[in-house]
């Protein structure tokens, strides 16, 4: 069996909320929010995205608002849209720390 070799594990979280333009928020469309980790996620849209574009989530997260920035690194088929593998800008997010211990912990 192979060993995943990434740095933080993926985790079966997932969620719906929209995608939005990085620069001005507006919105793209709807999304699917899914295969989370640390540094990243995967999001099922039918948003038309390109690879170095950027984007901004809004998810709630326990009893508080995280705001993702991330970068669209991949594309792939999805189950019924596209598949964007999205690296997260640290840097420019909001309550990242709560996210990331939200995903370490899977709190519910």
């Amino acid at each position: 069996m192979l060993k995943d070799r990434r740095k933080y594990q993926r985790k079966e979280i997932s969620c719906s909320t929209s995608v939005m333009a990085a620069e001005t928020q507006y919105v793209l469309g709807e999304c699917f929010f899914i295969n989370v980790c640390e540094d990243g996620f995967a999001i099922e849209t039918d948003s038309i995205l390109s690879i170095g574009e950027k984007i901004f989530i809004k998810i709630d997260v326990l009893n508080d608002t995280v705001f993702l920035t991330g970068e669209v690194i991949r594309i792939d088929k999805g189950f019924f849209e596209p598949l964007y593998g999205i690296k997260i800008c640290e840097e420019e997010c909001v309550n990242l720390d709560l996210f990331k211990t939200y995903i370490k912990y899977q709190l519910n």
